[in-house]
């Protein structure tokens, strides 16, 4: 697919509403075990985004669930705020299981809205450390990355890290996420912060770092504006959600981008708190964190696995195009998804409030 339409193929936003995985051979450990054969409903309602990225995750991993268990039907997505309405109300009949980015499943989890995961029945034991908690686990590995317009630095002349990105001295017109979530965090890398000394960062200075390029920042709110700025040349450089970068890349567009020192997200699965059909959901659960369809999604996606055995099963080409690749990995880190969730109200607060200044 090329032109207008490749450019909405896979959308970040969705990416971190999403998950993906399949495999054709998985056999669930415990999968018939008294202890989740309570109630079996006849299909799960898994929330997700539509066109083009449901057809990925039809091929990736819903076909393939159906053969292993029973169908999946997909169903909108909903954010943290219809999450609570649904638990308060125990308004089942919405989603068995909703996707979303892993600060939200933070924030369920802070909030009491989901479900302890089950790890009897799922397995952790190779999943990468940050990419799992009591309540949610993370099921592929996305990131902000740094990406430039390649005709306006060729090769050699790009910025290399993000201290020259938020370079005064570099004019060139640059475009970033408007939100606190991730934006911070690599303003703070650019004062020479070692990434694993990113948490807890100090918000006043992350922001005095944007306010010494405000006037050169142009903001976006979907992953298709941020890839219609940079191969427009809109901006000369772009923090993108690797998946959009690298689409870009792979259609032959004026971008690069490199998937290192920066912060690592993911699609997280949240169980609803209460739900009726939460047995059933912990085995969808527990195929999401195998490492056969994380290694599918790797191959249909420039998204990283967050189960470790998964790497030797990835085609690796496909996984050079991730920051998980092993050449990136070491020098990227997960976001501190705890302490972004305790500090939310401080962090949209003090956003909120240099956005509007």
């Amino acid at each position: 697919m090329k032109g207008e339409n490749s450019l909405h193929r896979l959308s970040r936003r969705q990416l971190l509403k999403t998950a993906v995985a399949g495999s054709a051979a998985f056999t669930i450990a415990g999968l018939a075990a008294p202890s989740i054969a309570r109630s079996q409903p006849k299909e799960l309602m898994v929330t997700c985004g539509g066109g083009d990225w449901l057809e990925l995750l039809k091929k990736a991993w819903f076909n393939d669930y159906a053969k292993v268990d029973i169908p999946i039907n997909p169903q909108p997505y909903k954010g943290l705020a219809e999450l609570k309405a649904m638990v308060e109300a125990k308004a089942w009949g919405q989603a068995d299981i909703v996707l979303g980015s892993a600060g939200d499943a933070a924030m369920a989890q802070a909030m009491g809205l989901s479900e302890p995961i089950d790890y009897s029945i799922v397995d952790k034991s190779s999943l990468l450390p940050g990419t799992f908690d009591d309540n949610y686990i993370i099921v592929d590995v996305a990131a902000s990355v740094l990406a430039w317009n390649t005709d306006a630095f060729p090769s050699g002349k790009e910025p290399k890290n993000w201290t020259e990105f938020f370079s005064p001295d570099l004019k060139s017109p640059r475009a970033l996420f408007k939100g606190s979530n991730q934006t911070l965090e690599i303003a703070t890398l650019s004062r020479g912060i070692s990434i694993k000394d990113l948490y807890p960062f100090d918000i006043t200075k992350a922001l005095d770092v944007l306010q010494k390029v405000r006037d050169s920042i142009s903001w976006y709110e979907g992953g298709a504006q941020s890839q219609q700025m940079i191969s427009s040349r809109e901006v000369d450089l772009a923090m993108l959600w690797i998946n959009r970068a690298d689409t870009l890349v792979q259609d032959k567009r004026p971008v690069n981008y490199t998937p290192t020192n920066t912060v690592l997200d993911g699609d997280a699965i949240i169980i609803p708190k209460g739900h009726p059909n939460k047995d059933a959901a912990m085995k969808f659960a527990a195929y999401m964190a195998s490492p056969e369809p994380q290694a599918r999604l790797t191959n249909l996606v420039a998204l990283g696995p967050s189960n470790t055995k998964a790497v030797p099963l990835c085609d690796p080409a496909r996984l050079a195009r991730t920051a998980m690749d092993p050449k990136y990995a070491s020098t990227n880190r997960f976001q501190d998804f705890k302490w972004l969730a305790a500090n939310a109200d401080k962090l949209n607060t003090e956003w909120n409030k240099w956005l509007l200044g």
